[in-house]
């Protein structure tokens, strides 16, 4: 079954369950989901998940030696866990791992569930009441987002989280998670093609506010016989902790200020558009084109977003990006209109994973 045939097949038994319910089931079922966040995340703490997964049911008291926590505190979470399906109860004070156990155990389960509650969750919690007190208008401006109601400061979001380590540890390590799928645009989009001739002493791969280069030393890795300098920009601190790939150079580089690299085969934005507004983003790609020259393309690897039926995990994200950073997830439609506006045209685009709404969009001068 492939990713859209099982999300539609999801979707229908979802829509099944949730008709068979009540009104005040509906309403319960709602307002409870952060609790069930809240055990999730609690498991992890105690690794009660990853305890069950790999052996035999276990009892309280085995549990309660393993956490060091209070047996009768440890009995009431598992209760709660078991009732809405984290963990399964077999008998009295008797608990196994079930399906969704199984999965609550993995490495890849801690990292989306640590960054999203303990990153999203105060988002989450306060955007109700910060788009009241702002009468839902567009956000916009950096600093004047859900995240600085949420957490109390006047920073916007890179500032407030490089002095919160641990939280920037959190969101460091789901966005090397997502790199492996955000990057499979590598194996679709055609480098070698439009690549072929190129002057290797010139910049065949310039990954603007790039972080510490996973896409250019996967491009290396993908495309060793491209000709061209591959470089990694972004501010200083960054590139402090940039990889050590061979034939990757580091340039410091602001986005806002004006691109020194000019005319490069490809220019490259991996998820930097939708955490800006219109008017940022427009500003970041008017330092792009002025740099690029008549065979330069600047590649936008970003979401795009259907017109209708947006899947819920794209349409989720996008509320992320409106409460932590004013940015926005686009359609196709919002992607056009925003590069012609700074004289941008599509001359590409390859949707490479269609269930994440993930695209790779090839943009030339118009």
């Amino acid at each position: 079954m492939d990713g859209t045939s099982r999300r539609d097949l999801l979707h229908e038994l979802q829509e099944l369950i949730f008709s068979a319910e009540t009104s005040q089931e509906t309403a319960t079922r709602l307002a409870f989901y952060p609790l069930q966040a809240s055990a999730a995340r609690i498991g992890h703490d105690l690794k009660v998940f990853e305890a069950l997964r790999s052996s035999e049911p276990k009892s309280l008291e085995q549990l309660q030696d393993m956490t060091n926590a209070h047996p009768i505190t440890l009995g009431r979470l598992l209760r709660y866990m078991a009732s809405v399906g984290l963990i399964r109860e077999t008998g009295i004070n008797q608990f196994e791992a079930n399906q969704t156990c199984q999965k609550l155990a993995t490495p890849e389960a801690v990292t989306t569930l640590t960054h999203f509650f303990d990153n999203g969750g105060p988002l989450f919690q306060e955007m109700p009441a910060f788009l009241r007190k702002t009468n839902y208008q567009d956000v916009i401006d950096e600093k004047a987002t859900v995240l600085q109601s949420a957490f109390k400061t006047d920073l916007d979001t890179y500032a407030w989280f490089s002095q919160h380590p641990a939280l920037l540890g959190s969101l460091v390590k789901y966005m090397a998670l997502e790199q492996q799928v955000r990057a499979r645009w590598l194996d679709e989009y055609p480098v070698e093609r439009d690549a072929q001739n190129w002057d290797p002493n010139l910049p065949v791969f310039v990954d603007v506010g790039g972080n510490v280069g996973h896409y250019c030393a996967l491009f290396k890795h993908r495309f060793p016989a491209v000709p061209g300098r591959v470089i990694l920009q972004d501010l200083p601190h960054s590139l402090a902790q940039a990889l050590q790939t061979p034939g990757v150079e580091a340039v410091a580089h602001d986005f806002f200020e004006p691109q020194p690299l000019k005319g490069a085969r490809f220019y490259h934005l991996g998820w930097i558009l939708h955490n800006w507004s219109d008017e940022k983003a427009k500003h970041i790609l008017r330092q792009i084109r002025s740099a690029m020259g008549d065979q330069s393309m600047l590649l936008i690897n970003d979401m795009i977003l259907p017109e209708t039926e947006v899947p819920a995990f794209a349409a989720a994200l996008d509320l992320v990006m409106l409460g932590g950073c004013g940015g926005r997830e686009r359609t196709m439609k919002e992607w056009r209109e925003l590069l012609g506006d700074v004289g941008l045209v599509i001359r590409e685009c390859i949707m490479y994973d269609r269930e994440l709404c993930h695209g790779i969009i090839g943009v030339a001068l118009s």
